[in-house]
C-alpha cells in the first residue's frame, strides 16, 4: 500500500449509521422513505466495526509503546509485535488503531490530499509519518526494501546495500515514525537466510529509533517464528497476542457479556422492540457457539440477525434468526465441533444418592 492510498483510507470516513428510527415510526413512513432508510441502514451495517473490550485494551498497549519510544533517547527502541491466529482480525485491528493515530497526528493537514513538511530549512517533502507494508510469501531482504521504497514513492531497483541506504534516507526525509510490517510470518527466516534477515530487522529498528520511531511486526502465530527466538530482538520485543473471546471461566463470561452489551448499545436502537439483554443475556451462549468468540463473525451474525428480524416483522431476535445467518467456513467448522462435544453431566445429578 503506497503512502497516498494509506492517507486516503485514513481520511475517508466509514459510512455512518443513520439516525435511529423506532420500529413504530418506520411503519408510519412512506414506502420511498422506508426504502431510503433501509438501504442506508443495511449498507452501513455491512461495514460496521463493533466496539471490542479486547481490542480497546490492545490499542491502549500499542499507544503506550509508541509514546514510550518517543520519550526514550535516540537508538534502538522497543519493537512491537501483534500476533494472532488466522481470522482473528489482526490486520484490521492494527490498521484501525494506526489510522486513528495518523488522523490525530496530522490534525489540520488531514484535508490536504498530499501533506508536506519541512525536514530541514528550505526543504519541502511529502510527510509520511506512517509506513504500512504487507509481505508476500518467503519475503527476502530485497523484497522488504522494495516494498518500503515503493510505498514512499521511490524506485526499488538496486543492490541491497544501496536500497537499504535509500530507505534510511527516505525515513528521515519523510518523517517516518511508525513502521508496520504486516504478514511478518512470511519473512524468509530459513536456515540459510535467517541470520541476515534478523540482523536486517534489528538494523531497521535502530535507524528508525534514531528518529524516535517504532517498528511493529504483525503476523499469524509469531510465537512459532524464529523472530521470537533471536535473543537481541526478544530482549526488545513487546508482545501483544490477539485472541477470540474465550469462554472458559466466569471472568471470560463477564467479558463476553460486556462485549455483547456494548454491541447492543450500538445495534438495538435500530430494533427497539427487542428486549434489553437479547444478545448479552438471552443468546450469549448461542452466539458464542456459532462464532467461537471471533469478532468479525460475531459482528456479521448480530447485524444480519437484527436486520432479518426487522425485515420479517418480528418483535425480537430469535435463535432461528441467528441460525439462518451464513458465517465463515471456519465458524461453521468450529460450531460443528462444539456440537459433537459431549455435554458435561449435571454435578447435582451425579451426586444424587438414591435412598432405598
Amino acid at each position: 500500500m503506497d503512502a497516498r492510498l494509506w492517507h486516503q483510507q485514513a481520511t475517508t470516513p466509514a459510512r455512518a449509521l443513520p439516525t435511529p428510527v423506532t420500529v413504530e415510526a418506520f411503519d408510519d413512513m412512506s414506502q420511498d422513505s422506508q426504502d431510503t432508510y433501509w438501504e442506508h441502514l443495511t449498507s452501513a451495517m455491512a461495514g460496521l466495526v463493533l466496539p471490542s473490550v479486547l481490542a480497546q485494551d490492545a490499542a491502549a498497549q500499542l499507544t503506550r509503546l509508541v509514546h514510550r519510544n518517543q520519550l526514550r533517547p535516540p537508538g534502538a527502541k522497543a519493537i512491537g509485535s501483534v500476533s494472532a491466529p488466522f481470522a482473528v482480525g489482526k490486520s484490521t485491528f492494527v490498521k484501525d488503531w494506526a489510522q486513528a493515530a495518523y488522523r490525530d497526528l496530522l490534525g489540520t493537514a488531514l484535508s490536504d490530499p498530499r501533506p508536506t513538511w519541512n525536514p530541514e530549512p528550505g526543504v519541502t517533502a511529502d510527510w509520511i509519518p506512517q509506513v504500512y507494508i504487507t509481505l508476500r510469501a518467503a519475503s527476502k531482504i530485497r523484497d522488504v526494501l522494495a516494498s518500503l521504497l515503493l510505498t514512499m514513492g521511490y524506485p526499488s531497483e538496486g543492490l541491497v546495500r544501496v536500497t537499504t541506504t535509500r530507505v534510511v534516507h527516505a525515513f528521515r526525509q519523510h518523517g517516518v515514525r511508525l513502521l508496520l510490517i504486516d504478514d511478518s510470518h512470511f519473512l524468509d527466516v530459513s536456515n540459510k537466510d535467517s541470520r541476515d534477515m534478523l540482523d536486517f530487522l534489528k538494523y531497521l529498528n535502530t535507524e528508525l529509533g534514531e528518529l524516535g520511531g517504532t517498528m511493529i511486526l504483525i503476523g499469524a502465530d509469531l510465537h512459532e517464528s524464529p523472530i521470537y527466538l533471536d535473543p537481541q530482538i526478544n530482549s526488545r520485543l513487546e508482545r501483544l497476542t490477539l485472541t477470540p473471546y474465550p469462554l472458559t471461566g466466569e471472568e471470560d463470561m463477564r467479558t463476553w457479556s460486556r462485549f455483547l452489551k456494548d454491541a447492543e448499545g450500538v445495534l438495538l436502537p435500530y430494533f427497539d422492540c427487542a428486549p434489553a439483554g437479547v444478545f448479552s443475556r438471552q443468546h450469549a451462549g448461542h452466539i458464542w457457539r456459532r462464532t467461537q468468540g471471533y469478532v468479525g463473525d460475531t459482528a456479521l451474525l448480530l447485524t444480519q440477525a437484527l436486520l432479518a428480524a426487522f425485515d420479517d416483522g418480528s418483535d425480537t431476535i430469535t435463535t432461528a434468526h441467528l441460525d439462518d445467518v451464513a458465517l465463515s467456513a471456519r465458524a461453521a467448522a468450529g460450531e460443528a465441533e462444539l456440537r459433537k462435544a459431549p455435554v458435561a453431566r449435571s454435578r447435582r445429578r451425579s451426586l444424587k444418592v438414591t435412598v432405598t
